[in-house]
């Protein structure tokens, strides 16, 4: 991506301390597929009840939570839905870590060094993109007026990262407290009315807007959630319940931000559904999003399994 496109932003921001809390995905073997965010991605089982898992940080905040379906439906080639979830260690030495303990797993792995953060990228086993990262310090990051102006990448440097060890580094134990999930990246159907939503409705910054990609943040972080229609522009919406992406869930900072947003969804006409999981709604590629005004918790990412559905 290069000079991204300007876009008109109005008035009404989304508050910047907003956090990304579970993404929720539909599976066909919940124990193949939480044991492999266990064992590779080192995350803790935090609850599991009948066909739902939550799994998270050692401090038990959700990060990604399953639901089986031996029976799910494969979504079209062109659908739209996941592209990855990106879960952010806090610190350098985190990553070179895991990818020590990675590479030891016969993983297929590819990185980027994307200058506003490094990151691998993998697939579990049910194809679900995942991508592993760590943020540059921010005065690093080649922005310009709240947009990424300098989108290309390079490959990582490795010696550089596992430098960050010492040599008696007590290795990969898990991720650690303070991992979270970065941001989330969709596949979109049609460009135009994603940049209207994330920007306009849900009151983001546009990041970057160029080759078929709408990257959003709240505040000046680099992105909260990016899209792309590099396979599924005009593509259908997976039928309820097909394997994959479920919902990804959005934790505003009071009531009143949420109350704001509802508003906002309202006017433009948007899907507005009260369950007693949080408020879901869907933008316009029908990505489903959970909008809570408290952080996740174990209870709250198990009842969305089943909640966070839209009529």
């Amino acid at each position: 991506m290069t000079n991204p496109a300007s876009h008109v932003q109005p008035a009404a921001r989304i508050d910047p301390k907003l956090t990304l809390g579970e993404v929720a995905l539909t599976v066909r073997d919940l124990d193949l597929i939480a044991g492999f965010y266990q064992q590779v991605i080192g995350l803790r089982l935090l609850a599991r009840e009948g066909n739902h898992a939550v799994l998270g940080t050692p401090d038990g905040h959700p990060l990604v939570t399953l639901r089986s379906d031996p029976e799910a439906p494969s979504p079209a080639r062109n659908a739209t839905g996941l592209y990855h979830l990106a879960i952010a260690f806090p610190a350098r030495a985190d990553l070179a870590r895991w990818i020590q303990h990675a590479s030891g797993l016969n993983l297929r792995i590819g990185q980027n060094d994307h200058k506003t953060h490094e990151a691998f990228y993998l697939n579990d086993p049910d194809g679900n993109g995942i991508e592993i990262y760590v943020d540059w310090p921010r005065e690093q990051w080649p922005f310009k007026d709240g947009k990424i102006t300098s989108p290309d990448s390079e490959p990582i440097n490795i010696q550089s990262l596992l430098g960050t060890l010492t040599a008696n580094d007590a290795g990969w134990t898990g991720a650690p407290i303070g991992t979270r999930m970065g941001h989330v990246h969709l596949k979109m159907s049609d460009p135009a009315a994603t940049r209207d939503f994330f920007g306009d409705v849900l009151g983001m910054n546009i990041t970057a807007d160029i080759m078929q990609a709408v990257f959003a943040a709240a505040g000046d972080y680099h992105h909260h959630v990016g899209n792309n229609a590099w396979h599924s522009r005009g593509g259908p919406t997976p039928p309820q319940g097909a394997l994959g992406l479920r919902h990804y869930t959005i934790e505003l900072s009071s009531s009143t931000e949420l109350d704001a947003v509802i508003t906002r969804l309202k006017n433009a006409g948007g899907t507005v559904r009260e369950t007693p999981a949080g408020i879901v709604t869907t933008d316009p590629s029908g990505n489903r999003v959970l909008l809570r005004a408290a952080p996740s918790t174990a209870q709250s990412a198990l009842d969305a399994l089943d909640n966070a559905t839209t009529a």
